[in-house]
């Protein structure tokens, strides 16, 4: 993508007529929380009430003040894509088929207690500049985590020892990303496990001078943070031929 990018306005209402149809949304600034809680259906399947939200969210180098997935179910694909969100809410969401997020700086609190999965999940060269939450997650898929960092804390790892230690290296694979010392649990072998410190010039810097320019010229905010944080980031870095919207019926059952 090119150095500067004009986004577009639009109110979250707008936004919800696109998805609602399954159009992804590209080069948009949202100015309010982005709630996909009209997006939520009911649908039959042998008996059994399988509600949630049944189109693709695909949202690729926008700006979102915020996003709230909180205790929705996905049944196709969720995917962020070089955007900046200011509040991100996936507390309790159900990604039933495969969530992306990619080259995405969260600027605050990123709320992920409860957050579940059957699909593939990749976190791929993102920053939480805010306090990260993973309490309570279950991936019950593959989730691969590559060139992630949390400058603003979590508890992701804590997490996952505390459920199993066996988890990490198997089905949720971490390449590259960096955490602060504090949030490194101790007798966890971080150089085995893909896991670097995070020094504190490594990320503020570059925050602070994101934070100066996006001040001074917000029509240029995706290009700024992309010079900032992505500068060597190539495109497809990350397999994802397998992440994918599909769901599966059981036999001799039709959904309504």
């Amino acid at each position: 993508m090119s150095s500067a990018v004009t986004l577009r306005v639009s109110s979250s209402a707008q936004v919800l007529q696109h998805l609602s149809i399954g159009e992804p949304i590209q080069d948009t600034r949202v100015t309010d929380l982005l709630d996909l809680d009209p997006l939520v259906v009911s649908r039959w399947l042998c008996g059994e009430d399988l509600r949630g939200v049944y189109q693709p969210i695909i949202v690729r180098r926008c700006a979102l003040d915020g996003i709230d997935l909180e205790g929705r179910t996905f049944y196709e694909i969720v995917e962020l894509t070089r955007c900046c969100i200011a509040v991100a809410h996936f507390r309790n969401a159900y990604f039933y088929s495969s969530l992306l997020v990619e080259d995405c700086v969260f600027d605050g609190d990123f709320d992920g207690r409860g957050m579940q999965s059957d699909g593939r999940v990749v976190f791929h060269n993102t920053i939480f500049t805010g306090w990260a939450d993973f309490s309570s997650i279950s991936l019950r898929g593959r989730a691969d985590l590559v060139d992630v960092s949390f400058p603003g804390g979590t508890n992701l790892l804590r997490t996952l020892a505390n459920g199993s230690r066996t988890l990490l290296g198997h089905h949720i694979n971490l390449s590259g990303c960096r955490f602060r010392a504090a949030d490194i649990p101790d007798g966890l072998d971080a150089a085995r496990w893909g896991i670097l410190p995070l020094v504190d010039h490594d990320l503020g810097s570059l925050e602070r001078q994101w934070r100066k320019l996006v001040g001074s010229k917000k029509s240029d905010l995706i290009g700024v943070v992309s010079r900032l944080f992505f500068p060597s980031h190539q495109p497809s870095a990350v397999d994802n031929d397998d992440i994918c919207s599909a769901l599966v019926l059981s036999s001799g059952c039709n959904v309504k």
